[in-house]
C-alpha cells in the first residue's frame, strides 16, 4: 500500500514537472468551427448549413500526425499547434471534400515570445460540402489559407498574395458546382412540367439525364416512380383504349357488315322481287302477245276463211250462174228451137201429125230426158259443188279448229311455261329468301357470339386490369410498408447510435474539463508567477523604452530638420516629383483597395477585430488585417443575417450598400447574384 501511494506521487510530480517543462515552449491555439452545408436538390436548390460533431481534424508535422481531435455537438474543436515549426492542419467529414490549412509557427521574435506568451488564431467555421462528379477540386490538394507570423500588429495572420492566388481557383470551382446544380435542379423542373403535362416518356428521359448529371440524388428516383406509375397508367389506358377501339372496329365492322348484309339481302329481295315483277309482266305481257297473238291468228284465219268461203261460194254462185244461165240459154235456145220445129212442125203438122206428134213426143221425151239429164248434171254439180263447199268449210272449220287447238295449246303451253316459270321464280326467290334468312340467322347468331366472347373478352381483361392494379397496389402498399419499416429501423439505428455518441461525447468532454480544470490551475498558478516577472520586465522595459524614445525623438528632430533643409533645396524638382508620386499613390491605392476587395475567400463569413473567419456560405474566410471597416462589417453582418433568415428582399440593398464600402467585394457580389435568382424564381 505505501508503494503505491509513493508511485502515485511520483507520477503526480513528474506529470506536474513535465507540464511546468513543455508549459515553457508556447503553442498557437486554432480555434474553429465545423459546419456540414447540405443540399437539398429537387427542382430548386436549398442549402443549409449547421454546426456537425464527428469532424476529424488533424494537424501534421510532413506525414507525421502531432495531434487529432474530433468537433463537438456544435462543430467546434480546439488544436494546439506547436511553436518553430510547419504544419498542416487537415479538417475531413465521411462524404465531403477535405479541406487543408497550412500553419507556421517560425520566425517568432524571441523578444516577443514570454511565459505568457499564448498566440491565437480563429478560423470561426470551415464548411464542409460533398464533392461533385466531374468537378475538378484539385486545388484542395493545396492549403486554402497559409497563416504565419507578421511582423506588422505582432500577430499570427494569412498571406495576402497566397490568398489572393487560391481565390480565383476557388470560385472557379464553385462557380462549375453552381452551373452543375443549375442544371440539375433545371432538368428536374422540366421533368416536373413534363410529367404535370401528361408527357411520361420526356418526363423519364429528363429525370434519367439528372442523374447523370449529378449521380445518386433522391429525387430523380421518387419521381421515375411515379414517371413508372404514369407510363403504366398511360399504358394500361392506351391498352384500354386499343381494346375498346378494337371492340368498337369489331362491332363497326359487324354493324357494317349486317348493315352491308340487310341492304345486299334488300338489294337481293327488291331485285328478286323486280325480277319477280318483271317475270310476272313479261310473263303477263308473253300471255297477252300469246293471247293477242293467238286472236289475231284466229281472226286472220277466220278472216281468211270466211274470204276464202266468201270467194268460192261467189265463184260457186257466179258458176251456178253462168250455169243457169247457160242452162236458161240453152233452155230458151231449145224452147225457141222447139217453138221453130213446133212452128215448122206444125206447119208441117199437118204433113206429118202423127210423125210430128210422135216426133214432138219423142222430142219432148228427148227435151225432158235431156232436162232431166240437165238437172241431175246441175243437181250433181250443186251437189258436188255444195260437198266441195261443205268440204272446204270443214276443212277450214277443222283447220280453223286445228290452228284454234293449237293456239289454245300454245297459250296453254304459253301460260304453263309462265305459271312454271312463275312458280320456279317463286320457288328461287323463296329459297333465297330461305337461305337469306337462314344465313342473316346465322350471321345474328355468329355477331351474337362475337359479341359475347367480346363482352366476356372485355370482362376478363377488365378483371385482369382490375387483378393487375390490385396487385401493383398491393405490392406497392407492401413496398412502402416495408419502405417505412426499413426507415423506422434505421432511424432507431441512428437514434441508438446518436445516443451512444452523445453518451461518448458527454464523457470525453467530461474529461476534457476535468483535465481543463486541472491545467487551468497549473495555468493560473503558472500566470502569477509569470506575472510578477513580467511586471518586473514591463517596468525595465519601460525604463528602456523611455531611453529608446528619447533618443528616436531627437534623431527623427534632426532628420526632420535635414529633411525639411532638403525640401527647401529641391522644391523646383519635387513639384515634378510630387506630381509622379501623386499618380504612384493613386495607382497603389487602387492596388490596395483592389487586394483589399479580394481579402474574403469564400461567399459567406465577415471578419472582425480579431482576425477569425466568419461562418457562411464559404469553404474558409480568411481575417482582414489591413484595416478593418467598421460600416463594411455591420453592413455585410446585418446582410448575412437576412440571408439565412430568407428575407431576400431586405438583404439585396444592404448588400449594394456594402459594396459602396468595398466595391469589389466577392462575398457581396456572388451573394447579389444568389439573390437575383432567388428573387425572381
Amino acid at each position: 500500500m505505501l508503494n503505491t501511494k509513493k508511485n502515485l506521487l511520483y507520477s503526480i510530480l513528474l506529470f506536474l514537472t513535465s507540464f511546468v517543462v513543455n508549459a515553457q515552449e508556447w503553442s498557437l491555439l486554432l480555434k474553429s468551427r465545423v459546419e456540414l452545408r447540405t443540399f437539398k436538390l429537387t427542382n430548386k436548390a436549398d442549402v443549409t448549413e449547421q454546426g456537425v460533431a464527428g469532424a476529424s481534424v488533424i494537424l501534421y508535422k510532413g506525414s507525421t500526425i502531432v495531434t487529432q481531435v474530433l468537433s463537438d455537438g456544435a462543430g467546434d474543436f480546439e488544436v494546439n499547434v506547436p511553436a518553430n515549426g510547419e504544419y498542416i492542419l487537415s479538417v475531413s467529414y465521411p462524404g465531403c471534400n477535405t479541406k487543408k490549412f497550412g500553419v507556421n509557427t517560425m520566425n517568432v521574435p524571441a523578444n516577443i515570445v514570454r511565459e505568457n506568451y499564448k498566440p491565437s488564431f480563429g478560423i470561426e467555421a470551415v464548411i464542409m460540402a460533398k464533392a461533385f462528379n466531374g468537378i475538378n477540386y484539385s486545388v484542395l490538394q493545396q492549403s486554402l489559407v497559409k497563416i504565419s507570423y507578421h511582423d506588422k500588429g505582432h500577430k499570427f495572420d494569412d498571406d495576402e498574395v497566397y490568398t489572393s492566388q487560391m481565390l480565383g481557383q476557388i470560385g472557379s470551382y464553385r462557380n462549375s458546382e453552381n452551373i452543375l446544380i443549375e442544371s440539375f435542379v433545371s432538368t428536374n423542373a422540366a421533368g416536373d412540367e413534363a410529367l404535370r403535362k401528361g408527357d411520361c416518356p420526356l418526363a423519364k428521359s429528363l429525370y434519367e439525364k439528372a442523374m447523370t448529371i449529378i449521380p445518386g440524388e433522391f429525387y430523380p428516383k421518387q419521381q421515375l416512380e411515379l414517371v413508372g406509375k404514369c407510363l403504366k397508367d398511360k399504358e394500361n389506358q392506351e391498352k384500354a383504349k386499343a381494346e375498346a377501339d378494337k371492340l368498337a372496329a369489331e362491332k363497326a365492322a359487324a354493324d357494317k357488315l349486317a348493315a352491308e348484309k340487310a341492304a345486299k339481302e334488300k338489294a337481293e329481295k327488291e331485285k328478286l322481287a323486280a325480277e319477280k315483277a318483271a317475270a310476272d309482266k313479261l310473263a303477263a305481257e308473253q300471255a297477252a302477245k300469246a293471247k293477242e297473238e293467238a286472236d289475231k291468228v284466229a281472226a286472220e284465219k277466220a278472216a281468211k276463211a270466211k274470204e276464202e268461203a266468201d270467194k268460192i261460194a261467189a265463184e260457186k254462185a257466179a258458176k251456178e250462174k253462168v250455169e243457169q244461165e247457160k242452162l236458161a240459154a240453152e233452155k230458151a235456145a231449145a224452147d225457141k228451137l222447139a217453138a221453130e220445129q213446133a212452128a215448122k212442125a206444125k206447119e208441117e203438122a199437118d204433113k206429118v201429125a202423127a210423125e210430128k206428134a210422135a216426133k214432138e213426143k219423142a222430142e219432148q221425151e228427148k227435151l225432158a230426158a235431156q232436162k232431166a239429164a240437165a238437172d241431175k248434171l246441175a243437181a250433181e254439180q250443186a251437189a258436188k259443188a255444195k260437198e266441195e263447199a261443205d268440204k272446204i268449210a270443214a276443212e277450214k272449220a277443222a283447220k280453223e279448229k286445228a290452228e284454234k287447238d293449237k293456239l289454245a295449246a300454245e297459250k296453254a303451253a304459253a301460260d304453263k311455261l309462265a305459271a312454271e316459270q312463275a312458280a320456279k321464280a317463286k320457288e328461287e326467290a323463296d329459297k333465297i329468301a330461305a337461305e337469306k334468312a337462314a344465313k342473316e340467322k346465322a350471321e345474328k347468331e355468329k355477331l351474337a357470339a362475337e359479341k359475347a366472347a367480346a363482352d366476356k373478352l372485355a370482362a376478363e381483361q377488365a378483371a385482369k386490369a382490375k387483378e393487375e392494379a390490385d396487385k401493383v397496389a398491393a405490392e406497392k402498399a407492401a413496398k412502402e410498408k416495408a419502405e417505412k419499416e426499413k426507415l423506422a429501423v434505421e432511424k432507431a439505428e441512428a437514434d441508438k447510435l446518436a445516443a451512444e455518441k452523445a453518451a461518448k461525447d458527454k464523457l470525453e468532454k467530461d474529461k476534457q474539463l476535468a483535465e481543463k480544470a486541472i491545467a487551468d490551475k497549473l495555468a493560473a498558478e503558472q500566470a502569477a508567477k509569470a506575472k510578477e516577472a513580467a511586471d518586473k520586465l514591463a517596468k525595465e522595459k519601460a525604463a528602456k523604452d523611455k531611453i529608446e524614445k528619447d533618443k528616436q525623438l531627437a534623431e527623427k528632430a534632426i532628420a526632420d530638420k535635414l529633411a525639411a533643409e532638403k525640401a527647401a533645396k529641391e522644391k523646383l524638382a519635387a513639384d515634378k516629383i510630387a506630381r509622379e508620386k501623386e499618380e504612384a499613390e493613386r495607382l497603389a491605392k487602387e492596388k490596395a483597395d483592389k487586394e483589399k476587395g479580394m481579402k474574403v475567400i469564400s461567399t459567406g463569413g465577415t471578419d472582425d477585430e480579431s482576425g477569425s473567419i466568419k461562418a457562411g456560405d464559404s469553404d474558409h474566410s480568411i481575417p482582414q488585417v489591413l484595416g478593418a471597416d467598421n460600416k463594411y462589417k455591420e453592413a455585410v453582418k446585418r446582410a448575412d443575417e437576412l440571408f439565412k433568415m430568407k428575407r431576400y428582399k431586405e438583404a439585396k440593398p444592404v448588400y449594394e450598400e456594402a459594396l459602396k464600402y468595398r466595391p469589389k467585394d466577392v462575398h457581396s457580389t456572388n451573394r447579389l447574384v444568389e439573390l437575383e435568382k432567388l428573387i425572381n424564381k
